[in-house]
């Protein structure tokens, strides 16, 4: 497609040598500039001291297409609009960086990114800020609203699956309405919470590691000892950061042992 707008610039490229131990060479983009055709059509270098040179990369035409229109608006509503400009570090000489583009669009860059190209972010100046922006307001079209596939075209299996994810009834209703427990302190609370899952969940419904039957479980569940366990294996599996201040203990009611 061709671009609706276009704008001629060059990037200023920062290397240097040996920046620590795990790096032969580091580099930065440090400026985007316009290019109004004096600077050539190969990089040039404009500072160098021995560790750090500044590279001026010349030729790069950023265009504006309405169908990108949606990365452009991403780029503006960011909170920090930027020039995004992908490089690579260039496989025949490792000391020098191979620019592959500049532009203004978000999604664009992102694009860059997982095809491995390496992109830096440079603030967008305020006047091309104002240019994207105009170019985005005529030009961009929101996501229409996704259509609904109708229900006879579905499978028994999932119209039924979307028919059970009903919306929460409302206010007045029995969900509403319905009365909650009240819990005099943070750990009667939590021990509640916990009672009502030992009892529900059918993770718990073992003893001791093996599966019992039903009436066994009810067996074991409703005795002292039986939710003493079940206290001890939540415990165990770190459930439990403190002692459970009102549980009753599996000797409650027994008489006491004679002293030896």
């Amino acid at each position: 497609m061709k671009p609706q707008q276009m704008l001629e610039v060059a990037v200023v490229l920062e290397r240097t040598a040996a920046p620590n131990h795990w790096e032969d060479w580091q580099f930065r983009v440090v400026d985007v500039v316009p290019d109004e055709g004096a600077f050539g059509r190969q990089p040039r270098c404009m500072h160098d001291d021995g560790k750090t040179s500044r590279w001026l990369y010349p030729g790069f035409s950023v265009g504006l297409f309405a169908d990108e229109c949606k990365g452009y608006f991403l780029n503006l509503t960011s909170g920090r609009p930027a020039w995004f400009v992908s490089w690579q570090v260039d496989a025949a000489d490792p000391s020098m960086a191979t620019l592959t583009g500049v532009g203004v669009s978000y999604i664009e860059a992102d694009r860059r990114m997982t095809a491995d190209e390496r992109v830096d972010n440079i603030p967008l100046e305020p006047e091309l800020c104002e240019w994207l922006r105009v170019f985005t307001n005529e030009h961009f079209r929101p996501d229409s609203a996704r259509k609904v596939r109708a229900m006879s075209f579905l499978s028994p299996e999932e119209r039924e699956r979307q028919s059970s994810q009903v919306a929460a009834p409302p206010a007045g209703t029995v969900a509403d309405t319905a009365p909650v427990p009240v819990a005099t302190s943070d750990a009667q609370m939590r021990n509640e919470a916990l009672r009502r899952m030992f009892h529900t969940d059918p993770h718990f419904r073992s003893s001791d590691g093996l599966n019992v039957a039903v009436d066994e479980v009810f067996e074991v569940e409703g005795s002292a000892q039986g939710r003493q366990r079940k206290i001890q294996q939540a415990r165990a599996l770190g459930m439990l950061d403190d002692e459970l201040v009102d549980q009753e203990r599996p000797d409650a009611g027994l008489p006491p042992k004679p002293a030896a």
